[in-house]
């Protein structure tokens, strides 16, 4: 078994380590430099940003169209949904209709009965 040497022969220089610190002073310039960066790109942006509304709205504000407060635009419907009662009045007349008599065709005379008697029926009729 070798046994390597485990010293540096005299030639070479020591490794010198770095100081250990922080450069405080170039982090403070290079962030305040950023904070001034942002505050320009702010103001530029601002600018552009009133220059565009000129532009869309030279009279200044524009009036909501008059389609706004309407329950339903095209086919979209506007309302909030704890305040939406359609779908209860919806289910409500299906369960009318479920469990009642009524006509489905009056001239080819063809009534709807309540499905439970309807069911009554089916399955009377399965049982002969």
């Amino acid at each position: 078994m070798t046994v390597l040497p485990t010293h540096r022969p005299s030639s070479e220089p020591p490794v010198v380590q770095e100081p250990e610190g922080v450069a405080t002073v170039k982090a403070v310039v290079v962030g305040i430099i950023c904070l001034v960066i942002f505050f320009f790109a702010t103001l530029w942006s601002v600018r552009i940003f009133q220059r565009e509304e000129r532009t869309i709205a030279p009279q200044g504000t524009i009036s909501p169209p008059r389609e706004i407060g309407n329950p339903q635009i095209g086919i979209v419907n506007q309302r909030l949904f704890d305040l939406q009662r359609e779908a209860e009045q919806k289910r409500t007349e299906q369960l009318d209709r479920l469990n009642s008599y009524g006509w489905v065709d009056r001239e080819n005379r063809i009534i709807h009965i309540p499905i439970d008697r309807a069911m009554e029926k089916l399955s009377g009729e399965s049982r002969k």
